[in-house]
């Protein structure tokens, strides 16, 4: 088994507690996506599909798939599709990944909560990029 693969999984462990322990106090932050869309730039789609398996069962235990979760599931596929465009740079690759997948989620499931209370997707891309960087880091750092 390969080093960063093992990061990978305790990564997303840790996204996965986060994000419940952070949502408990009151503070949405999608660190589970972040960290899909990182993990986009290093490994391969068998990967990506446990990866992203994995996260949706996590966040949406119910059988129905609904828009959000089918968003949630193609979100970090187009980033693993994507990632040739930023070849030359995954520290820019990704946050322009990120933020553009949360535009999208946003756009597409609460259009007028996103106009309305545009504080929240602040709040939400800022701490998603912040955490994608240090997702980055941290495998860049495995690779060696």
């Amino acid at each position: 088994m390969k080093f960063p693969l093992v990061i990978a999984i305790l990564i997303l462990f840790l996204a996965c507690a986060l994000q419940f322990w952070l949502g408990s106090a009151g503070i949405f932050v999608n660190l589970i996506l972040a960290a899909l869309v990182a993990f986009a730039f290093f490994f391969g789609i068998f990967e990506m599909a446990v990866f992203v398996l994995f996260a949706v069962f996590v966040v949406n235990w119910q059988p129905a798939l609904s828009i959000e979760m089918a968003l949630f599931v193609l979100i970090p596929l187009a980033a693993f599709a994507f990632r040739k465009f930023f070849a030359w740079s995954a520290w820019a690759g990704i946050p322009v990944m990120i933020a553009g997948g949360f535009l999208v989620l946003y756009l597409a499931v609460a259009p007028h909560t996103f106009a309305t209370n545009l504080s929240v997707f602040v709040l939400d891309l800022v701490g998603s990029l912040i955490f994608g960087e240090l997702v980055l880091a941290a495998l860049k750092r495995a690779e060696r």
